[in-house]
């Protein structure tokens, strides 16, 4: 498989910011593993809504996320799992980000189910109720305003 080219990732003080979900789907013949990634809301002085789109957009490029409006493509292997925790590549070669995660999730990805990466633009405040995130991520559909991708643990 050819792997793009390299885009440069928003740096760690950033991505620091971004709320990582996980969730197990089974719509499908095959479980798949799911991760969510959204931004909180501006907090600080240099932060803004415009702001953390085009952040979150670097970090869905640095990724190689495609159009939600399309399949999702391969995008390498961006999800390791060291001594039971598991950890994505977001493309900084010396930061990665530790995902939270059930043994449920961990099951799906150990035994080299796929995991789909979605990547929402809009801010959400951290801590938010399901039906509220799920509300967004409707909304952030409808708008275009995510991408996403397919992984598998190496």
């Amino acid at each position: 498989m050819t792997v793009p080219e390299t885009k440069t990732p928003p740096g760690p003080g950033f991505v620091a910011g971004i709320c990582l979900g996980t969730g197990v789907y089974r719509g499908y013949v095959f479980p798949v593993a799911q991760l969510l990634a959204y931004h909180a809301p501006p907090h600080l002085d240099h932060e803004s809504v415009d702001s953390i789109r085009e952040g979150m957009q670097a970090f869905a490029e640095a990724l190689h996320l495609g159009p939600h409006d399309g399949p999702p493509p391969p995008i390498g292997h961006r999800i390791r799992i060291r001594q039971g925790s598991p950890w994505l590549d977001y493309g900084d070669g010396a930061h990665r980000m530790q995902l939270p995660a059930a043994r449920s999730w961990l099951d799906i990805v150990e035994a080299g189910g796929p995991v789909r990466v979605l990547v929402l633009f809009e801010p959400l405040a951290a801590g938010t109720r399901q039906a509220e995130i799920d509300a967004h991520v409707r909304a952030c559909f409808e708008r275009g305003a995510m991408r996403w991708g397919t992984t598998y643990h190496v």
